[in-house]
């Protein structure tokens, strides 16, 4: 019997939120529909098809460097001729680095949000992109840093989109040989102490600035364990860290020649593609990780390194525990957890199997509403609810910048956070709720019911107070606004 109840927990806690429409299909199969898109996909969307490679990513901001220094040259006498024609230093700082650098990128980043809102918003299998944006922010690539501003989006296409529903071990490698991670935590700069390049400097690559690196960085290193795989209270040491550290050192990516910087045409190689071991910069000889010894020799023994701690207890515990968190609840059912933890190990990280656990969990279908949407959740919710086709004014970048979750600038390596507390200030909520009344003035129309939208979206989610309130609105732009402010329309 079609039951509309977990259909609405279908759509909302597993996937965006229901176009108009869509709650009765689920309701035939609620879990079967969830489940039916738990695998990979192997069609990009549209808008994320067209997006750039990664390598036009990296020559991008290649470019951009190479003209702040052709300009830097003439910097005084530029400064000198605007003193003299009288331009203001407030016009100058049109022309300074930050300026300039936003003015460059802007563009790109807004398209690069745009596709993945509108991949989101337009998608038949909602809760797969659901599942991209939970991977892409465990393994945070963020524009925040200046070298990688252009890098999320191809990092989200080349890493997590291929390996969304296959192997947790394989979206770990793959993340680790990502110029975009490579770039934003900082490894093409590490070199082992006892290495060919610190042994002989001049044989280490220069960096842009014309210096060449000169020691071990532990950034990656350190996240990996911490963020990726065992999580803070896995049981590593110090030691540990420095030791993945000196096992992936040389794992770093094509540099792009200035010939290829200046050309006009772009770069089509993925991520995969432009991935480069420099054995000049390996530090030699067996190492031990967590009371392990691996005696490989270049790239293999890192890949060996990251297999282990993909398929590490401590790393089936930690990804069980942030699956639970973010589709069922801030504090994951202990029983949840278990069943998820027991399902990754059992099927050594098939993140197939361990999704099919956790939407069989009696748990996840039982209290709906438990969870507050993030920004990003929450604009889809009402983008989905519209039933709109195409990203409208002021729903993009702006918005989300507005809301407090800039879309591939998360504000540190450990991404977006999972849990109400950290979206429930006052700021933040007023926020939303004023993006959601111009939003619902902009597409209110006398055709458009609010009330048969909030039924279509919430179905039997849809509570009394508001019910009351949106059938009493004086406009259709006011009802749709009490119904996107509701509190049911911000939670799944």
């Amino acid at each position: 019997m079609p039951d509309l109840r977990l259909a609405a927990i279908a759509a909302h806690r597993f996937g965006f939120g229901p176009r108009p429409g869509e709650l009765r299909t689920i309701a035939g199969d609620p879990r079967g529909w969830v489940k039916s898109q738990l695998g990979p996909q192997r069609t990009l969307p549209a808008p994320v098809a067209a997006l750039p490679a990664a390598e036009e990513d990296l020559l991008a901001f290649g470019r951009w460097l190479v003209q702040r220094r052709l300009n830097g040259n003439n910097g005084q006498r530029v400064e000198d001729r605007a003193e003299r024609q009288g331009i203001t230093q407030e016009e100058m700082r049109a022309l300074s680095v930050e300026e300039d650098f936003i003015q460059t990128f802007r563009e790109r980043v807004a398209r690069a949000v745009g596709a993945r809102l509108e991949a989101a918003m337009t998608s038949e299998t909602p809760v797969h992109e659901r599942q991209v944006h939970f991977w892409s922010n465990h393994f945070t690539v963020s524009g925040a840093k200046p070298a990688a501003i252009a890098l999320p989006p191809s990092f989200e296409k080349d890493v997590v989109r291929p390996n969304v529903g296959g192997r947790f071990a394989d979206m770990l490698l793959a993340s680790c040989k990502h110029p975009g991670m490579i770039v934003y935590l900082d490894n093409w700069l590490s070199i082992g102490p006892h290495s060919i390049a610190a042994q002989n400097p001049q044989r280490a690559r220069r960096l842009p600035g014309g210096g060449r690196p000169t020691g071990l960085n532990e950034n990656l290193a350190r996240e990996i364990l911490e963020l990726h795989t065992l999580g803070v209270h896995g049981g590593y040491t110090q030691a540990d860290v420095q030791a993945l550290a000196a096992i992936i050192t040389g794992w770093t990516y094509e540099r792009p020649r200035l010939r290829e910087i200046v050309r006009e045409s772009g770069g089509e190689r993925s991520g995969a593609q432009l991935f480069e071991f420099d054995e000049a910069a390996h530090e030699p000889g067996p190492k031990t990780l967590l009371n392990r010894t691996y005696s490989q020799t270049g790239v293999a023994q890192g890949e060996a390194a990251l297999g282990d701690l993909a398929r590490h207890p401590s790393t089936a515990r930690f990804i069980a525990t942030k699956l639970c968190r973010h589709y069922i609840a801030d504090a994951p059912p202990p029983a949840a957890v278990a069943r998820v933890e027991q399902a990754f190990a059992r099927n050594q990280g098939d993140l197939h199997a361990t999704m099919d656990a956790l939407v069989d969990c009696p748990e996840a279908w039982e209290t709906p509403l438990t969870k507050f949407k993030r920004p990003e959740e929450y604009a889809l919710t009402l983008l989905r609810c519209a039933n709109l086709t195409t990203l409208p004014p002021g729903a993009g970048i702006a918005a989300m910048q507005t809301m407090g979750q800039p879309v591939y600038r998360a504000p540190g390596p450990d991404g977006w956070a999972d849990i109400a507390d950290s979206w429930l200030t006052a700021n933040l909520v007023w926020k939303r709720l004023e993006w959601a009344q111009a939003y619902a003035a902009r597409i209110a129309r006398a055709d458009l019911d609010p009330l048969q939208l909030g039924e279509a979206c919430l179905g039997p989610l849809l509570s009394d107070e508001t019910r009351t309130a949106v059938s009493r609105a004086e406009s259709p732009a006011q009802g749709l606004a009490l119904l996107f402010g509701a509190p049911e329309m911000q939670r799944r």
